[in-house]
Parts: structure tokens; sequence; C-alpha cells
């Protein structure tokens, strides 16, 4: 995995949530922890396709709870096929 994909999915994160980037780790969970509401995650994944030229499918953000697994989703669907 690229640090520059973990780099940059902390930044959207602490950008969407309103948190300083030091307080997120790998575990940090978007709903327990972060207290994430709906529009914030839509919005947090668009940040998301945008910066990384992906898609992600609704079904495959609600299996993303944590940081350290959004950082994994993204660096799988970046590898080359």
């Amino acid at each position: 995995m690229s640090p520059d994909i973990e780099k940059e999915v902390r930044k959207i994160v602490a950008l969407e949530f309103k948190v300083d980037e030091s307080e997120l780790t790998r575990d940090t969970r978007f709903l327990e922890d972060l207290f994430a509401k709906s529009i914030q995650i839509v919005e947090m994944c668009a940040l998301m396709e945008i910066k990384f030229g992906i898609e992600i499918p609704l079904k495959e953000v609600r299996e993303n709870k944590t940081i350290g697994q959004a950082i994994d989703y993204i660096a799988n669907k970046l590898k080359p096929k």
C-alpha cells in the first residue's frame, strides 16, 4: 500500500469530519468514533472517488467501517489488473 493513499485518505477524513489528522488511526471507526452522518459518508466517498479516480458502490461503502478498511479498499481498487 502506498503511504500517499493513507495520507490522502486521512486528509479527506479530517476535512470532512473537522478533526485533526493526528487524531485519526487505522482503527478509527466512522460511526462510533467520528459520529458520521449519512451525508458526511456520501460527501467523503465523493471526494475519494474524485481524488483517486475510482467508483465506490454504496454496498461497498457500508463494508468499510474503519479508516484502515477504507485505505485498504482504495489501495486494492488502484492495483493494476
